[in-house]
């Protein structure tokens, strides 16, 4: 059974810190480590944690981005009352959105093509925003070799889709 206080004083103060740049509010970000913590306590009751900082981190990220999109849309509500706004410059057209859904297809298929360790911390990386130290944890590998797979994979996806783009400009 893993001590959680013990887990807790070794992490909170990073963990505050970090998610204080996020969020942009220390107290905010306080009240996000408790959240954190409750749920680490809860999960680890549940099942054995291999990585307890990979988890608190993931766990912090995730309150913190909820909190940032429950945040938005609330401030988004709060404008959409005042009726100086004009809701038709922020609506974009059809074309637009079919134009990104196809970039967008293009970009999956893209990283679907890459391999299975590569495009896990491609994905950790830039869907989830983890570090590489954090992916290096998250994989069980060396920061250096978390550099390298990002590496080749970010030059794969930029030479395939600049190469899939110029075959849609053909078109």
């Amino acid at each position: 059974m893993m001590n959680i206080e013990s887990v807790y004083l070794n992490h909170q103060t990073e963990l505050q810190q970090h998610l204080a740049r996020i969020v942009d509010c220390p107290e905010i970000a306080a009240d996000l480590v408790q959240e954190c913590f409750i749920i680490f306590s809860r999960e680890s009751q549940k099942q054995v944690i291999e990585h307890p900082r990979g988890f608190l981190f993931r766990t912090a990220r995730n309150l913190a981005y909820d909190h940032i999109k429950h945040r938005k849309v609330t401030e988004k509500h709060v404008y959409s009352t005042e009726p100086t706004l004009d809701i038709a410059e922020e609506t974009p057209s059809e074309e637009h959105l079919a134009l990104v859904n196809e970039k967008l297809a293009i970009f999956s298929s893209i990283v679907d093509e890459l391999p299975e360790r590569a495009k896990t911390a491609f994905v950790l990386n830039r869907v989830y925003g983890m570090t590489y130290a954090e992916i290096a944890v998250e994989l069980n590998i060396s920061d250096s070799a978390v550099e390298k797979l990002l590496a080749r994979a970010l030059l794969h996806c930029r030479k395939q889709f600049k190469n899939r783009q110029a075959d849609l400009s053909n078109d």
